[in-house]
């Protein structure tokens, strides 16, 4: 009966275990979902005479500072995308919280401004 105990509370943390995992997973998913329509909201804008570009700090590392910076122009809804870059960064800094997320503590650098080459905004590091 002892080892019968000892093995059900083991099964039981091990459930445990399991349950955290698929919901750290299914967090995981619904921020790489996020992140997918972010991306493509920026990849769709055009810039040119009539649209500008810019750029935005995006993702949120366990050390703080940003994955990568998304560069894009005016022709898209820029409130929108801004918003959802607040949501996502927010989101993504509880998920580390939240789960002990580890993660490199390089200083990812601002692009030094932003081109239009062939109707698409570049960043420009000098």
């Amino acid at each position: 009966m002892k080892y019968l105990f000892i093995f059900l509370t083991f099964l039981a943390f091990d459930c445990e275990d399991v349950k955290d995992t698929v919901k750290q997973q299914v967090e995981r998913q619904a921020l790489d979902e996020l992140a997918k329509e972010i991306k493509l909201i920026a990849d769709g804008s055009i810039c040119s005479t009539e649209y500008s570009c810019d750029f935005i700090g995006f993702g949120s590392k366990s050390c703080g500072g940003y994955w990568e910076y998304l560069v894009y122009s005016n022709s898209i809804d820029v409130v929108e995308l801004m918003a959802k870059v607040e949501i996502y960064n927010r989101l993504e800094k509880e998920y580390n919280k939240k789960w002990n997320i580890v993660s490199d503590c390089m200083v990812v650098m601002p692009p030094d401004g932003t081109v239009c080459e062939d109707g698409k905004c570049k960043a420009v590091y000098n």
